[in-house]
C-alpha cells in the first residue's frame, strides 16, 4: 500500500481516520509507516463545519482508508513505484561495489608493498 501512496504523491486524496474525520488535500509525502504529510487540507468532522489547514500530518495508525483519485491507474502507479525502487537499489549496489573495488585495490597495493619489504630484508 505504501508504494501506491508514494506513487500518488502530488495528487489530491481523501483520507478517513478512525475517529470518523475526513481529510482532503494534496499528498506531499508518504512514509513507510503510512503516515502522510499533506497540504491545502480540509478537515471535516463528523458533525460541524470543516476546518482549513495549510499543512497537515496524519499518523499511519490513525488512517482507516485512503481514497485514490479516479484518474490514477493503480497498477501502473504501483509498477512505476516498484521500478523506481529497484532502480535506486541497483544504483546503490553499484555505488557500494565501486567503493568495495577501490578498497580492494588499496589492500592489494599495501599487501604488495609489504611483500616487497619482506623480500628486501
Amino acid at each position: 500500500m505504501v508504494c501506491l501512496l508514494k506513487a500518488i504523491e502530488g495528487k489530491k486524496v481523501r483520507v478517513e481516520i478512525r475517529s470518523g474525520f475526513k481529510i482532503e488535500g494534496v499528498l506531499v509525502a508518504a512514509e513507510p509507516s503510512m503516515s502522510l504529510e499533506m497540504v491545502d487540507v480540509t478537515l471535516t468532522p463528523i458533525k460541524g463545519s470543516p476546518f482549513e489547514y495549510s499543512k497537515f500530518y496524519v499518523k499511519g495508525r490513525h488512517i482507516r482508508y485512503v481514497v485514490i483519485p479516479d484518474e490514477v491507474d493503480i497498477l501502473k502507479a504501483m509498477d512505476w513505484q516498484i521500478n523506481k525502487f529497484e532502480y535506486q537499489k541497483t544504483k546503490e549496489r553499484m555505488h557500494q561495489k565501486r567503493i568495495f573495488d577501490k578498497k580492494q585495490k588499496i589492500r592489494q597495493k599495501i599487501a604488495a608493498r609489504s611483500d616487497q619489504k619482506r623480500e628486501g630484508m
